[in-house]
């Protein structure tokens, strides 16, 4: 559960996300204990349709990590640690792009405007 309020806290000081749960039909994003927190916190738990990563900005971005990272082996934990960051920090502003592009349809799906 630490983990868990630790990265709501962080959402939670960006003023477009703060109260807001989005969640896809992952296990862990309708698990029991994320349920409750979500409650406890009094968020607004909003559900991306299936296969929509036009609205889901961090799965582009996990996609760039993930393929810089694929061939990688790593012997300890710090190891992964450090690597992410390495590959986090390189991400091309193009990307980033990509993933403005994401918040900004998502702001449309809220207001329910054609994407």
């Amino acid at each position: 559960m630490r983990f868990d309020s630790k990265t709501f806290d962080e959402t939670d000081r960006l003023p477009e996300m703060k109260n807001l749960y989005i969640k896809d039909n992952g296990p862990i994003h309708t698990s029991q204990s994320i349920t409750s927190l979500n409650e406890l916190r009094g968020y607004r738990a909003i559900s991306l349709p299936p296969y929509s990563p036009e609205l889901n900005p961090i799965e582009n971005f996990w996609s760039v990590i993930k393929n810089s990272m694929e061939r990688s082996v790593f012997r300890e934990t710090e190891d992964l640690k450090t690597r992410i960051s390495e590959v986090s920090e390189s991400i091309s502003r193009k990307t980033l792009n990509i993933a403005q592009h994401s918040v900004n349809n998502f702001q449309k799906y809220l207001n329910k405007e054609p994407l």
